[in-house]
C-alpha cells in the first residue's frame, strides 16, 4: 500500500476518533454537571467557626477539586477534536483539490473513507472490479503530487 492511500484511510481514523472523542466528552459532561450540582448544594453549614469564618468543608473542596479535574480533561480532549478536524479537513482539502472525476471521488469515498472493499466498491459503483482498478490508480495519480506539498 502506498502513501497516498495510508493518508486516505485516515481519513475514516479520523472520524471515527472524533466521534469517540466526542462521546468521551458528554460522558465526562456529565460527571461533572453532577459534581457541580453536589457542589451547588452548599458547603456544610455545620462546620466549626474558626477566625471569623467558616472553616473549609473537605467534601466541597474535593469535589470542587474533581470538578476542575473533569473540566482539564474535557479541554484536553477538545483540543485533540480540533487537531482531528484539522488533519481530516487537510486530507479532504488535497482530494477536493485532485481535480478527480465524479467516479473518482466516488471510489474515494467509498474505498477510503466509508471502508469499502475494494469488490464491494467495485459493485456499489456498478463497475467491474478491473475497471474500478483503473479509476482508482487514475484517482491515486492525481492525489500524489499534491501529497508531496
Amino acid at each position: 500500500m502506498e502513501a497516498v492511500e495510508i493518508k486516505l484511510y485516515q481519513y475514516s481514523e479520523y472520524k471515527r476518533r472524533i466521534e469517540e472523542q466526542e462521546k468521551q466528552i458528554a460522558e465526562l459532561m456529565d460527571k461533572k454537571d453532577a459534581l457541580a450540582e453536589r457542589m451547588l448544594r452548599g458547603q456544610n453549614l455545620d462546620a466549626v467557626r474558626v477566625m471569623g469564618g467558616l472553616t473549609s468543608d473537605p467534601v466541597f473542596i474535593a469535589v470542587q477539586k474533581m470538578v476542575d479535574v473533569y473540566g482539564a480533561r474535557i479541554d484536553a480532549i477538545r483540543k485533540e477534536i480540533v487537531n482531528l478536524y484539522y488533519l481530516s479537513d487537510d486530507i479532504m482539502r488535497i482530494v477536493n483539490n485532485a481535480g478527480l472525476t465524479e467516479a473518482e471521488r466516488e471510489y474515494i469515498q467509498y474505498r477510503y473513507f466509508d471502508g469499502l472493499r475494494a469488490s464491494q466498491t467495485a459493485a456499489k459503483m456498478g463497475y467491474s472490479e478491473d475497471h474500478a482498478r483503473k479509476i482508482k490508480r487514475s484517482a491515486i495519480a492525481k492525489i500524489r503530487p499534491l501529497l508531496a506539498r
